[in-house]
């Protein structure tokens, strides 16, 4: 055995075994949804489809509310694009502006695997069912909520700012996506404890 080997089984030793757990419970439920996605929801879009379009009307609506106007539209189409020096065919939810494209809304900007990500670890952490019944509908329609905000905020970049859009997209707005994930997790995991809870995980 290497010295490295030895090092990895030491570090693994000394984690407390509620985090093994959790830490395990976690990767199964990861294992079990990407089985599922590929299985039945990836093809034909199952998921992706309506939960795409929903963040491009949810945009688009907000848009217009917020300029006090009607102009701003969103509607299901097949876009083509270049990336990184290839071309790119998908579905997409395309923002538009008068009739002019402002920006595309991809099945990977939907939300979905935000969603999964929340839920995976508020179902692995040691809580009570009502608990967890509770915050996982909440927290996806707040990821949702921030989500849509995401777009709308990076349409608007398109329209009258558009030199910051990617720093915006890249960076920015991700962060703030995943710090609203991080508070929700630390808000359900207050006056939890693995000592106490977790052989009694629902």
């Amino acid at each position: 055995m290497t010295s490295i080997s030895r090092k990895a089984i030491g570090v693994y030793a000394s984690i407390p075994q509620p985090v093994k757990k959790f830490l395990l419970r976690s990767l199964v439920l990861f294992i079990i949804w990407k089985g599922m996605y590929l299985a039945f929801f990836a093809f034909p879009r199952t998921l992706d489809k309506p939960l795409t379009n929903l963040v491009g009307k949810h945009s688009a609506w907000l848009l217009n509310h917020l300029n006090s106007s009607n102009h701003y539209t969103a509607k299901e189409m097949i876009a083509v694009t270049q990336f990184e020096g290839q071309i790119q065919i998908a579905p997409v939810s395309r923002i538009d502006l008068n009739g002019k494209k402002i920006m595309f809304i991809a099945d990977g900007c939907n939300g979905l695997e935000l969603f999964i990500l929340y839920v995976g670890f508020i179902l692995a952490m040691p809580s009570k069912a009502k608990r967890k019944l509770f915050f996982i509908p909440l927290g996806i329609i707040v990821i949702h909520c921030i989500n849509t905000l995401r777009c709308v905020g990076l349409s608007t970049l398109v329209v009258h700012w558009k030199a910051y859009f990617d720093l915006a997209h890249h960076y920015i707005f991700k962060m703030v996506v995943y710090a609203t994930i991080f508070l929700l997790w630390v808000k359900f995991s207050e006056g939890i404890s693995f000592k106490k809870e977790l052989d009694h995980v629902v």
